[in-house]
């Protein structure tokens, strides 16, 4: 016997149709393949559970420097670079005295110059430590506390005196002063100039302009203060600097053109060719004195014969 299925028959008028029922088959279709995903999902829940967890130790790589040195002013950044942290904690404290500074990105010392910034992509966390000071040079540690041990690094600071240095121009020449600085992960926000502690601003009428660049690339922000007429009143200490940080300290002399000024590092004797030079001097008024003196003997005798 022939087997052709389920089928229903409708009738229309004088019309029978006769539609094969597969709808049976389709739902068969659909419980196998639930049913091979459910077995396909319990089994990699299963796997993944009965996996032994491995927990990664945090490394402090030996890639960044460990001796740094710095201006006194200036921010001082101690770059750590800390691996497979996971769920642990970056501690950067002093070494002697022994003092915590920092945990993770909290201040932990009552002093807000010494702040933590985290660099994710470089994975570092470095410590800065804001308009430092002779009194904070010495060793720092950066350390990370792990089950049974305690991974560190030693870091050296050393921080030298600021010193200014000393710039010449004549009066109503251009003077031209530039200044750059550059972070870690982002660049300073803005660069200023001061004049004897008062903030300089671009005044057109007076000639003074100061021009700014900055580029994300490098992290750096350039500043360059140009004043076209140079007067007395421009001369002082300029000072550049961010908002922690100090750039540059030069002081500028200005010369009146009038008098007899003398540049430093334009003196074309030093004390022992002055001194050799006087003497020379001497010698020949002596000489000159001698001829002159000898001509009058000649002449008087000269005279006296004749007569």
């Amino acid at each position: 016997m022939n087997n052709y299925g389920f089928s229903r028959t409708f009738c229309s008028d004088s019309v029978y149709v006769s539609i094969p029922q597969r709808w049976g088959l389709r739902l068969w279709v659909l419980v196998l393949a639930i049913s091979i995903l459910f077995c396909q999902v319990a089994g990699f829940r299963r796997r993944i559970a009965g996996r032994t967890q491995v927990p990664l130790t945090p490394v402090i790589r030996n890639t960044t420097e460990a001796n740094y040195t710095y201006t006194a002013g200036e921010t001082a950044i101690l770059y750590c670079n800390v691996e497979n942290l996971g769920t642990k904690t970056v501690t950067w404290r002093r070494a002697n005295p022994s003092l915590i500074l920092t945990v993770g990105l909290f201040t932990y010392f009552g002093d807000a110059r010494f702040q933590t910034h985290n660099v994710l992509h470089k994975d570092q966390w470095n410590l800065h430590i804001r308009n430092v000071s002779l009194q904070d040079q010495g060793r720092y540690e950066c350390q990370v506390s792990t089950k049974g041990r305690d991974i560190r690094r030693s870091y050296q600071l050393h921080v030298r005196e600021h010193t200014s240095s000393s710039t010449y121009v004549e009066k109503n020449q251009r003077l031209v002063l530039s200044c750059n600085a550059s972070s870690d992960s982002y660049p300073p926000d803005d660069l200023d100039w001061f004049l004897n502690g008062i903030k300089v601003e671009s005044n057109e009428r007076a000639g003074v302009t100061i021009t700014k660049r900055m580029t994300y690339r490098s992290k750096t922000i350039w500043s360059e203060l140009v004043i076209e007429h140079a007067q007395m009143q421009n001369a002082g200490t300029y000072i550049c600097r961010t908002s922690d940080q100090l750039i540059t300290n030069i002081k500028v002399n200005v010369l009146n053109a009038g008098k007899d000024n003398v540049k430093r590092g334009t003196i074309l004797f030093d004390k022992s060719q002055q001194i050799a030079a006087d003497e020379k001097n001497k010698k020949k008024n002596t000489s000159s004195r001698l001829f002159v003196s000898c001509w009058s003997v000649t002449f008087g005798i000269i005279v006296y014969v004749l007569s």
